[in-house]
């Protein structure tokens, strides 16, 4: 049942609340923080270390409010906006193939504008994080990850996709999964190459990605395989006692991901029954699989989901035939490639998507 304070007036008090306390809390802990000895890591910067306590706040209020999604508005971004449709329907099959939960229209924006015919350099469609129930501002959050993937992947150009958040029982598992097969088909569609493809995403994206290229491994003869994967800190361990393991871990002192949302996200996103045949979708860090694709994986060592990111690169490493690069940041916490420019990682963020460019064979 959803928290009390999701429902009006409630909503309403606990937003004004949030508003008139957060700059005096925060003000105090830019006093705390201006000591280094008093910030989480000693290491951190003042920007981190404050930059990481607003978004453990606010992604605290969001869980508290349920607060909406917000999607692409299609009057101010004209032709950067596209609706995509569902492609057709025998590409939704075995795992997507659901007697409830059908494949639906889905927003996404082109940064920084739609490529032009002809065009060579690659397209990258990424995926936003939000624990499968959160969706901050795609224009605002899609500038930071299409900038640096333009800088780092060959001039590309970014499809940032608005997959469907898990919010009743018609957009649970495999909703986002129907929608990540919709954009990619409708990339193809727009006579861009496969192998010009590369599939990116963050947090619960990141889980959406490894998901999508499970998928298409399981389904060779519907999709090609795109040029590259990027999962940056992937949530791969949706299982049921993920949250309560997160509990005691260091690492929840570092990050700005409160244990609620993790589990707000486990309970809305999970399917009514999980099966064999879904459960590799949903507790991927315990089931590796064979890929042609080159899988590139980001972790950073001070963010609550750090152990599996790793210990699921591990496993897919041991696979013979894959090709999979593990760039681990040191002191980052979670998914610096769209919470880098508060959290003081741009640099790293860069660095690593850099990597990555060279693990698929493109130059910066």
């Amino acid at each position: 049942m959803p928290p009390i304070l999701s429902y009006h007036p409630f909503k309403g008090i606990a937003t004004l609340i949030f508003i008139l306390s957060a700059p005096p809390y925060l003000a105090l802990l830019s006093l705390i923080y201006s000591v280094r000895a008093f910030r989480p890591i000693r290491k951190w910067s003042f920007k981190t270390a404050l930059g990481t306590a607003w978004l453990r706040l606010f992604y605290h209020y969001t869980v508290l409010v349920r607060l909406r999604p917000f999607y692409a508005n299609p009057a101010k971004l004209k032709e950067r906006y596209v609706l995509v449709h569902p492609g057709p329907s025998e590409i939704y099959t075995g795992v997507l193939n659901h007697d409830t939960i059908k494949p639906t229209p889905v927003p996404a924006i082109w940064f920084p504008k739609p490529p032009a015919g002809g065009e060579k350099a690659p397209v990258v469609i990424h995926f936003q994080g939000g624990a499968f129930v959160a969706a901050t501002d795609p224009v605002e959050t899609g500038e930071l990850p299409s900038r640096i993937f333009k800088e780092k992947l060959g001039g590309a150009t970014t499809f940032y996709a608005q997959y469907r958040v898990s919010r009743d029982d018609k957009t649970r598992f495999p909703a986002a999964l129907q929608d990540a097969v919709t954009f990619y088909r409708y990339v193809l569609d727009q006579n861009v190459d496969a192998s010009n493809i590369i599939i990116s995403g963050d947090s619960a994206g990141g889980a959406l990605v490894v998901a999508l290229l499970r998928y298409i491994e399981e389904h060779d003869t519907l999709l090609p395989s795109p040029r590259g994967v990027m999962a940056w800190s992937p949530w791969v361990d949706i299982s049921h006692d993920a949250p309560s393991r997160y509990k005691t871990t260091p690492r929840l002192r570092t990050d700005f991901l409160p244990l609620s949302l993790p589990k707000w996200g486990r309970e809305a996103y999970s399917p009514v029954l999980r099966t064999e045949q879904t459960e590799p979708y949903l507790t991927q860090s315990t089931h590796p699989f064979a890929t042609k694709t080159p899988l590139f994986l980001q972790a950073g060592t001070a963010e609550l989901i750090y152990d599996e990111v790793r210990e699921f690169a591990e496993k897919m490493k041991s696979i013979k035939g894959n090709d999979i690069c593990y760039w681990e940041v040191q002191n980052a916490p979670h998914d610096i490639i769209l919470a880098g420019g508060y959290t003081g990682f741009v640099k790293e963020a860069e660095e690593a998507a850099e990597r990555a460019g060279e693990h698929f064979g493109l130059l910066g």
